[in-house]
């Protein structure tokens, strides 16, 4: 192994670059070299040509700039730890970082749920209580930049879902 690689239980990629200014040092990761050997899918192919697994994986893989937004709680976490597979990634609040898509699907999946039951009075002058659940992003973010088309669709699903 060549030594700008750094070993990873999924896909090798190259040794981020290191940018230091200030207090600060961000990580940029850069693209992954992917190689796709034959024979190696399942034989049910996708559009493009692989098997649907190995395509989402690799879209998994792609780079995404995003943007974790800053919060006016003190004792908001910072940076905020996520991991996948194994592999950990920080990010800071207010500071635009390209992460994995693999990343960004972990914090559109943390959410934070409310369940509140306002009382409310009926036309007949009963009382009754009603049920209202909301939830939000407990680490709410910015695509900034995601080069793929599916993206956009593929982040607002993630969002919407409730879990």
């Amino acid at each position: 192994m060549s030594r700008n690689k750094v070993d990873s239980p999924e896909i090798e990629t190259q040794q981020p670059a290191v940018i230091q200014g200030g207090f600060d040092t961000v990580y940029v990761a850069e693209s992954p070299e992917i190689e796709i050997v034959p024979g190696a899918t399942s034989g049910v192919k996708g559009k493009g040509g692989l098997d649907p697994y190995v395509e989402e994986l690799l879209f998994n893989e792609e780079l995404v700039e995003v943007m974790l937004h800053e919060s006016a709680d003190d004792n908001a976490e910072n940076p905020v730890f996520t991991a996948c597979n194994g592999v950990s990634q920080y990010f800071h609040r207010g500071i635009p970082q390209i992460v994995k898509r693999k990343f960004v699907a972990i914090l559109a999946s943390v959410k934070e749920h409310n369940v509140t039951t306002p009382e409310y009075s009926a036309n007949d002058g009963s009382r009754a209580m009603s049920i209202r659940r909301t939830s939000s992003l407990k680490y709410p973010f910015s695509v900034l930049n995601d080069r793929n088309p599916r993206g956009a669709a593929w982040l607002r699903s993630l969002i919407q879902a409730q879990t």
